[in-house]
């Protein structure tokens, strides 16, 4: 079969917050609360509500590990209900003087309520020698996915830092793909790494600045399951393997 390479973090969220990967660090909701598990995808899943997250701080090793992370690939299972009124973030390396974040992506569904017209977006910031280039990865109705509320959907992306292009992923299938910056964004370095965010922005939890518009944003309302990132790019058979693992 397809191998897979080792995660840098993985969340099973199998009525716990066990992180499995070779990050480490303190993980826990940022309210404090204890958190909830519902029927998941494979065992148990983290159910998120309004006003919740998870937060992952890094130790002093995963934080270097983190700032210098390249290429990345991220996937994870969700089942949203469907009700978030705009952009809703899903995975975020959080950095205290970026808005957005190192890292960000989301679910946006343009101000309307209609659960078929949610789109998949993203925005990364890197430390260059020319400063600090930044790039949205918003494709437009090429990334939008259709009829999520209330299902199961396998969703991520991949980044390859030697082509400057993300290509987002639904259900083990490519679905659209981005060139960043004409092909010279590059790897993805950070000067800061706050901590890992699932559920909401970091502003919203105090990992990033809490200006601007991502501080107005929603949580994330739904499940998550099985939540990957690893330091290298998936390749189209790895990202069907992983799909097929809890399909």
């Amino acid at each position: 079969g397809v191998q897979l390479p080792d995660p840098l973090y993985h969340l099973a969220c199998d009525d716990d917050l066990f992180l499995d990967g070779t990050l480490a660090g303190e993980m826990k909701t940022f309210t404090g609360e204890s958190p909830m598990f519902v029927d998941g995808k494979s065992g148990k899943a983290y159910q998120n509500v309004d006003g919740q997250a998870l937060i992952l701080t890094p130790d002093a090793a995963s934080t270097t590990a983190l700032k210098s992370l390249g290429s990345y690939s991220i996937f994870m299972w969700i089942k949203f209900d469907g009700t978030n009124k705009n952009a809703a973030g899903l995975f975020s390396i959080g950095n205290k003087t970026i808005e957005a974040a190192d890292v960000a992506f989301f679910l946006n569904n343009g101000n309307t309520t209609t659960p078929s017209e949610f789109f998949f977006k993203g925005f990364m910031q890197a430390t260059g020698a020319s400063g600090k280039p930044d790039a949205w990865f918003d494709a437009g109705d090429d990334a939008k996915i259709q009829n999520m509320a209330g299902v199961w959907a396998h969703v991520g992306v991949t980044y390859d830092a030697g082509t400057s292009t993300i290509t987002l992923y639904h259900n083990g299938g490519a679905v659209c793909d981005l060139v960043l910056k004409d092909g010279a964004f590059g790897p993805m370095t950070f000067d800061e790494v706050s901590g890992i965010c699932l559920g909401a922005f970091p502003s919203q939890v105090g990992l990033g600045s809490g200006a601007g518009w991502t501080a107005e944003a929603s949580f994330y309302t739904g499940a998550m399951d099985e939540i990957y990132l690893y330091d290298q790019v998936l390749t189209p058979a790895q990202v069907t393997a992983l799909y097929e693992q809890a399909k």
